[in-house]
């Protein structure tokens, strides 16, 4: 046994600081620690580092400094427990019974992966989508190292959300599903295939495609839809699909293949207008960044695809003046903060009402005070999130992707 657990049931917890006895009791109790951690990295409280092994335990130790007496320490390295045991695990299986990286190789591994980064002066003055393509392919190989027993995934995602932000650019792990995540690891780590994991990355680093998901996502969630459990994308432009048309709301429509579901722009979709349930073939344009010029109501509804959900000022603003206000890019960018604010706290308050962990991009997205209440009031302000955002959710239940 490799001492990292208490048993060798299947069931049984990884040792941790909680008293937690099985993993799932320990995933549910651990959520409001590492999510108190997490408000910490985005409140600028983040490890620093040269993206490199040292930065990336450094990064897990601060996630898990309450769960884990390990925390920072990867499966290759012999930790002496306060039990007495000595654990260590560099030979590690999937699920399936497929090994992970053998834990000798680890340290070489990430030492590969801080090299190519400084080679690449970490990304820093590309253009959108060959940062993507490239940030993409550090992920797989993050991915394949697995370089600790237990967080490696959401280690990755601030490590990689850090190095966006150093870059110049944001990226939104918020709108990836666990499902598309496990096909873009697979391909990548057990066929050599980056393919899924470069056109994720270039999806959640673009903020047209990011505000297109984002309300699918909570249409889904508010059904009581298992989204996570389902591969969710847009479109792909230039990739013809044959799909079954789900519903349509403004500016977006959502449709399925398969098990799949796709989010494209209604633009493509041919006149007049399909009906839901029925099989049609789009073919999807190219997706544009967000264009400052645009009238300030098409922003908005690329931004939100309802007008209605957006903050009191906007309101205010487009009911005092014209038809079609053009706005600053200033003005567009605070529009586009509180709806990301407004999204991102009904995540995290769901996730926290199931004891799940919370998403390093949306925490990024609140403000000061949402950040602040949440450090100082916890469960309570949690709580009170919760109820608001039910009360308003019943009170504009199922109103989109309606024709």
């Amino acid at each position: 046994m490799a001492n990292y657990t208490y048993s060798d049931d299947p069931d049984s917890a990884v040792k941790n600081k909680l008293g937690a006895v099985t993993q799932d009791e320990l995933e549910k109790r651990e959520a409001k620690y590492v999510a108190a951690r997490i408000v910490e990295i985005a409140n600028s409280n983040s490890p620093s580092g040269q993206f490199d092994a040292e930065h990336l335990k450094e990064i897990h130790h601060h996630l898990f400094q309450d769960i884990y007496e390990w925390a920072g320490r990867t499966r290759d390295e012999k930790v002496q427990l306060s039990d007495g045991t000595v654990a260590s695990e560099p030979l590690l299986r999937k699920v399936d019974g497929s090994p992970f990286m053998v834990g000798r190789r680890i340290p070489d591994a990430l030492d590969a992966i801080a090299d190519r980064l400084r080679d690449a002066n970490y990304l820093q003055g590309l253009p959108r989508e060959e940062f993507a393509e490239r940030a993409a392919d550090i992920m797989a190989d993050l991915n394949a190292a697995h370089p600790f027993r237990e967080g490696n995934g959401r280690t990755q995602r601030i490590f990689m959300c850090e190095l966006a932000t150093e870059a110049g650019h944001h990226l939104d792990f918020s709108v990836v599903s666990r499902e598309r995540m496990i096909q873009a690891s697979i391909a990548a780590n057990e066929q050599g295939d980056n393919t899924m994991m470069r056109r994720m990355f270039n999806e959640i680093s673009d903020p047209e495609r990011v505000a297109a998901l984002i309300p699918a996502i909570e249409f889904l969630e508010r059904q009581g839809f298992p989204w996570n459990d389902r591969y969710v994308a847009t479109m792909e432009p230039g990739d013809p699909v044959e799909v079954t048309l789900a519903g349509i709301a403004g500016e977006h429509f959502m449709a399925r293949t398969g098990a799949d579901i796709l989010v494209g722009k209604t633009s493509d979709l041919p006149n007049p207008r399909p009906e839901r349930g029925e099989l049609l073939r789009v073919e999807p344009s190219r997706w544009s960044e967000f264009d400052l010029t645009r009238p300030a109501l098409a922003v908005l509804d690329a931004v939100t695809g309802v007008v209605e959900s957006l903050c009191d000022f906007v309101l205010d603003f487009l009911t005092g003046g014209s038809a079609k206000p053009s706005l600053s890019s200033d003005q567009i960018e605070r529009i586009m903060e509180q709806r990301r604010a407004h999204a991102a706290l009904e995540r995290i308050a769901d996730a926290m009402e199931r004891g799940e962990s919370l998403s390093a991009s949306d925490i990024r997205h609140l403000t000061p005070t949402h950040l602040e209440n949440i450090r100082l009031r916890g469960d309570d302000y949690v709580r009170q999130l919760i109820e608001d955002i039910n009360r308003d959710r019943q009170r504009d239940r199922d109103g989109e992707w309606e024709r």
